[in-house]
């Protein structure tokens, strides 16, 4: 009987120190105090601008949209214009009148030859797909939809050639019970697979909820943010087999979602630092979640570790569940997206006056 006490005893210390843990890792203990005297604009969009990512050489900025508390409406691709004052939005995928267009993550890349693409995740009823659309001016021409079994629960996208790209699987457990007991432990069900054009295989398992993807400018390291955990992980791709080595691991204060890479090669995160606030808002759009934004000083001649720097954070009051911030005009200034909110953010980095 003694013995069954004890045993009791330790169980119910387990039970308490998980809890703890995954209470600590949520954010529920984090003071939230906002950022101060800097110049932010709110600009009205469609919602759920979950994703943004800007092409530095146009100044064009394109954002993924959908309405993620209704799921039943198709979403689009925006483009804004950053070269000019006003702030309206060109829907760009309207034109092609989509079935089930829900869009996620998206990537920008331009090839070696100058042409330009905008790789797209897509949510529809019954299957996940990649949309390729090649970027012509200040419109999109739909070049080609890929799909693969390996396309489990898609978030984020990478591109690296005209038909190549990485993707991440947040989870591979479908939606129930059993996904959610695995977030609530932080247990490791996502991965990340590389498509080679005509078939996708995983190059890199056991990640507790990988989100955003992103690549250094001399393409020699990927970024994986790994939301649960908290971590920013460097990995070295093998270029005959694509599979992702693990270098480092980095630290960040926040649950990480979306990543972009700035002028100077950093790496800019939208973050979410009260996962349970964040849980309440997906449900209830008066609900706040505070947002933030950190840099990820990158430094490859020195170490794949990054170091953090907490650029912007609110309560938010200004935007809730923040998930990108894509930065331009030689980082002064940057957008930050959200997964649910009817707005995005501008904010200028230069300090503005006390009065």
């Amino acid at each position: 009987m003694k013995r069954i006490k004890i045993y009791a005893l330790l169980a119910l210390i387990l039970v308490f120190w998980k809890v703890f843990d995954t209470l600590k890792a949520a954010g529920y203990f984090i003071e939230i105090t906002p950022s101060q005297n800097l110049s932010e604009e709110i600009i009205k969009t469609p919602p759920g601008i979950e994703d943004i990512t800007i092409d530095s050489e146009t100044s064009f900025a394109y954002l993924s949209s959908q309405d993620r508390r209704n799921r039943e409406k198709t979403g689009d691709i925006y483009l804004m214009d950053l070269n000019k004052p006003t702030d309206s939005l060109i829907n760009l995928t309207q034109k092609f009148n989509l079935k089930q267009f829900r869009p996620h993550g998206i990537s920008f890349i331009k090839l070696g030859n100058g042409l330009k693409f905008l790789f797209v995740i897509s949510h529809a009823d019954a299957k996940h797909e990649v949309l390729k659309f090649e970027i012509l001016g200040d419109s999109l021409k739909l070049e080609n939809k890929y799909r693969s079994t390996e396309f489990l629960s898609p978030n984020d996208i990478l591109a690296v050639g005209e038909n190549q790209f990485y993707l991440t699987n947040d989870h591979k457990l479908k939606p129930g019970i059993l996904r959610s007991l695995a977030d609530f432990g932080r247990i490791a069900n996502g991965n990340v697979v590389y498509y080679d054009g005509e078939r996708a295989k995983p190059v890199s398992e056991s990640i507790a909820y990988p989100n955003g993807i992103n690549i250094s400018a001399d393409h020699r390291y990927i970024f994986v943010a790994s939301t649960l955990d908290r971590k920013i992980y460097t990995y070295a791709p093998d270029p005959e087999t694509f599979k992702l080595n693990l270098l480092g691991e980095s630290p960040t204060s926040y649950g990480p979602d979306n990543i972009e890479i700035d002028f100077d090669g950093n790496l800019w995160v939208g973050c979410h630092p009260k996962m349970l606030d964040f849980l309440k808002h997906a449900k209830n759009e008066k609900a706040l979640s505070p947002s933030a934004v950190i840099k990820m000083d990158f430094n490859p001649a020195a170490s794949p570790m990054l170091s953090e720097n907490l650029v912007y954070i609110n309560k938010g009051e200004e935007i809730s569940g923040s998930s990108v911030a894509a930065p331009y005009h030689l980082n002064t200034k940057f957008l930050v997206g959200s997964v649910f909110e009817s707005k995005i953010l501008r904010i200028n980095m230069i300090l503005s006056e006390k009065k």
